[in-house]
């Protein structure tokens, strides 16, 4: 494979919900504190799939996906030149009320790469250096687990897990599945709850103590088989689907904790007396914070445990391909990756 031609690059570009086209398109020269990233690979999420689908609530189109990205330095910056990096894909205003107070996460004027900004599906993108993430440690398949990763350490943190916890997880998927492992890391004690037995099974082996199939199992009672009477201190809802947030609320601990991580546009009725009688705390969790770096170091721990959570890669051109079959087959998809590497425009 010979190096891409400086000033062009492909990537692929949604156009319409439904709609993703493969494009050639000239490279940005970078500007003053920016750096060049010949991406590797792409992983693609729940995100992804409602940004295609046109029901994201942040979507804007026509753009190109991506948030989970990582590849190499294409020349020195804060790295050497070919240094893996990951690239952490939110773009604050650094001026709104929560930039000031350090929420730059859950700024209100905040641009993602991939769903407000050009994202990954490329094969070379233009980044702010403060953006880059050493991970000259990890493979590139491993390191494309770091965004999701990092996004579940800030939930935890969210959450305010510690050793000893007692922790609910719903939703198996890539977000759930990366904060099962952040909370067991931690000394937590972990049940998941999802209905693929796939995904259950991937979590079994990060060290949950249970993993629920609440499409087979009656959850509560599972809950007070593991956890007695009181039920888990800490919930986290990763799937945004209304009724498992009411699920969340319904099972939680008096007195407890309450993170919500999954993203939809939809309303979720819940009973306000829940609020009051249990007098349950409630936390958003957005993006990440300050947590790259320490998700790399996680994965690097746990490379053996991770290591697997790949199951199906497509090359560049078949991006719509690969979003559509991770959307439609969560029984036997665990992550889906795009290799970007097989877009590289070929020098004559």
């Amino acid at each position: 494979m010979s190096l891409q031609n400086s000033g062009s690059v492909r990537h692929v570009v949604t156009r319409k919900p439904g709609l993703m086209v493969v494009e050639e398109a000239s490279l940005r020269a970078p500007g003053v504190d920016e750096l060049v990233v010949d991406v590797e690979l792409v992983g693609l999420c729940g995100s992804d799939f409602h940004i295609y689908d046109g029901n994201h609530p942040y979507l804007a189109f026509p753009q190109v996906q991506g948030h989970e990205i990582v590849g190499t330095l294409r020349d020195d910056g804060p790295f050497p030149r070919g240094t893996r990096v990951v690239v952490d894909p939110l773009v604050p205003c650094d001026q709104c009320f929560a930039c000031r107070r350090g929420h730059v996460n859950c700024c209100s004027r905040l641009q993602v790469m991939g769903v407000h900004l050009p994202g990954g599906l490329a094969t070379s993108i233009v980044v702010a250096r403060d953006r880059v993430h050493n991970a000259a440690g990890l493979t590139s398949d491993l390191a494309v687990l770091v965004e999701p990763m990092a996004v579940a350490m800030h939930a935890i943190a969210r959450a305010e897990v510690a050793a000893g916890s007692t922790v609910l997880v719903i939703g198996a998927g890539s977000i759930g599945r990366s904060i099962a492992l952040a909370a067991v890391d931690v000394g937590a004690r972990v049940v998941v709850t999802d209905r693929e037995p796939t995904r259950l099974a991937k979590v079994r082996a990060l060290g949950a103590e249970r993993a629920v199939n609440s499409r087979h199992e009656e959850l509560e009672l599972a809950l007070r088989e593991h956890f007695g009477e009181d039920g888990p201190e800490i919930v986290i809802e990763a799937t945004g689907v209304p009724a498992e947030i009411l699920e969340a609320f319904q099972q939680v601990a008096h007195s407890g904790t309450v993170v919500i991580v999954g993203v939809s546009s939809e309303d979720v009725a819940i009973p306000v007396s829940i609020f009051t009688r249990k007098e349950v705390s409630v936390r958003g969790s957005r993006n990440s914070r300050g947590t790259f770096d320490r998700a790399i170091a996680l994965i690097d721990r746990h490379r053996d445990l991770v290591g697997s959570w790949i199951s199906h890669r497509y090359d560049l051109d078949d991006a719509q391909a690969a979003l559509v079959f991770a959307r439609d087959n969560p029984a036997s998809v665990t992550k889906v990756v795009v290799d970007v590497r097989s877009g590289r425009i070929m020098l004559p």
